[in-house]
């Protein structure tokens, strides 16, 4: 990874129409990036390390997910971390922002602990669990937001979202194509589809917002 043209494309991306992070934010997620790439030498956290696929496949796509966070103060509990995103991005963003990551694999919640830890993060923690059950999920609180890329859980994931989620809270699946159909398969009252967008980059990769039934969000766009 080449530390600045990572910044630079960040630097770039986000003065075109993305969010406005300050210094300290943008350190941070070149720390967590600098980490990613030591330790995938022995935990295999992404399958590249390049500089541009690491800036807009994986830190750009979680800031993607910005401006559907409506409560700054609030809480997120993203599922299926592994390598952070979109979690850790959105914590640096948003410091304020109580964070939970839920990965059940060890070696993968030691590297999310040592991020933590590095960068400095408050009210932030890590869960060993998976949601296999939508119980598994019900067990972890009530959260304003609930993230995933992982599409294995979607069906335990809505159907233990009414438990799990704060009133006008919201679900929000980073998936492609099949993730998507299926999600739109699978929703039933009171959950409903808030809004989706094409991520930022990308043809087949779909930020879907899920949540109880009220007014579109972004319909059909693409975040910028």
């Amino acid at each position: 990874m080449n530390e600045p043209a990572l910044i630079e494309i960040l630097r770039s991306e986000l003065a075109a129409g993305g969010p406005e992070l300050d210094d300290k934010a943008l350190g941070r997620l070149v720390d967590h990036a600098r980490l990613l790439v030591k330790w995938n030498k022995a935990v295999r956290l992404v399958g590249s390390t390049d500089t541009a696929t690491l800036a807009r496949r994986h830190i750009l796509e979680s800031l993607a997910l910005l401006p559907y966070i409506h409560e700054p103060r609030g809480s997120l509990l993203d599922i299926g971390s592994g390598n952070g995103y979109p979690a850790i991005p959105l914590k640096c963003a948003l410091p304020d922002l109580r964070v939970a990551l839920m990965e059940p694999t060890m070696r993968k919640a030691v590297f999310l602990r040592t991020v933590i830890a590095d960068l400095g993060l408050t009210d932030a923690e890590v869960f060993r669990a998976r949601v296999d059950r939508p119980a598994d999920l019900a067990r972890r609180g009530r959260w304003d937001c609930i993230s995933m890329r992982a599409v294995a859980a979607i069906p335990a994931v809505l159907s233990g979202a009414i438990t799990a989620l704060r009133p006008s809270g919201r679900l929000l699946f980073m998936v492609g194509d099949a993730g998507r159909d299926q999600i739109l398969r699978l929703l039933r009252d009171p959950l409903a589809l808030l809004g989706e967008s094409l991520l930022p980059g990308t043809r087949g990769s779909h930020l879907v917002v899920v949540g109880t039934a009220g007014p579109l969000i972004a319909p059909s766009e693409t975040v910028h």
